[in-house]
């Protein structure tokens, strides 16, 4: 990566090392025909192309670790860094804007998240709060069932060891911190058994959800108050179809396996709910 002396030698700007570390930091393509999330490569196309400025502005801004309010670059150095044109990013920015995403104000700049004055009511439903883990656990019983269907379909002969050997390390986990750890290796190993670079993408950025700090601790509080654990009946299960391509058994077991998450998750939130309505 270029240091910020070495830009400045070549006549780059103090904002465009600041626009250079800003999509670096919050994983944007540099380039056209770069890539998102789990680096799998997009086509190459007109620099130009408004869709393609739109998504690579929407992995900045729907990033986990961009918090609501953040200054975003300016048009000229977004365009200059993920090497899109100006107008190209001028209209996607637009739409941004019209979906919430971002606001801007006159002489100030652009920024991430919606405007201030509903912050607090919109900041809930993305963060570390009951709506945000529905969101999550909803999302991924939309998707990794799915996953597990292809995976049982195309898994080469050595990725079976590996998910056995995450199960395996989960039981034998000292604390949660390691178990979530290897329990995120194993459904990671099953994204990436599908052999489809923009399905593991598309679970890399749902799974961003589960690194988050806040979720994380509320995961964690809803176990304690339920009672439940990672529910390893459940992966070896999950295993066992995928040992012998069974598609649908996998698909079926991880969808039962994150049903009852669902069920687990949702009985906490209304019972959080009922509470500060007392």
């Amino acid at each position: 990566m270029l240091t910020q002396r070495h830009c400045c030698r070549q006549g780059a700007s103090s904002e465009k090392v600041a626009c250079k570390q800003f999509c670096e930091l919050y994983g944007a393509p540099m380039t056209i025909g770069s890539s998102i999330g789990s680096r799998a490569a997009l086509p190459r196309v007109s620099p130009e192309c408004s869709a393609l400025a739109l998504e690579q502005l929407r992995v900045i801004v729907t990033s986990p670790d961009v918090a609501p309010g953040a200054r975003l670059p300016t048009e000229r150095d977004l365009s200059a860094q993920l090497g899109i044109g100006r107008r190209a990013i001028r209209r996607a920015l637009e739409v941004l804007e019209a979906e919430g995403l971002i606001w801007r104000k006159r002489g100030a700049g652009t920024f991430a998240g919606p405007p201030q004055a509903v912050l607090p009511q919109a900041q809930g439903a993305s963060s570390a709060s009951p709506a945000g883990l529905l969101n999550l656990i909803e999302a991924r019983l939309t998707l990794e069932p799915q996953l597990a269907r292809l995976a049982a379909l195309r898994a080469a002969p050595e990725v079976l060891p590996r998910i056995a050997t995450c199960i395996d390390r989960i039981a034998k986990a000292e604390d949660v911190d390691s178990a979530d750890l290897w329990d995120n290796a194993l459904h990671r190993e099953i994204a990436q058994a599908t052999g489809n670079p923009l399905l593991l993408a598309l679970f890399d950025r749902m799974n961003a959800w589960r690194h988050d700090q806040g979720l994380r601790k509320l995961r964690a509080q809803v176990r304690s108050t339920s009672g439940t654990g990672h529910a390893q009946d459940d992966h070896r299960r999950i295993l066992a179809a995928l040992q012998t391509g069974d598609a649908a058994a996998a698909a079926r077991a991880m969808h039962d396996h994150l049903a009852a998450l669902h069920s687990v998750y949702l009985t906490y939130c209304q019972e959080e709910a009922r509470a500060h309505d007392v």
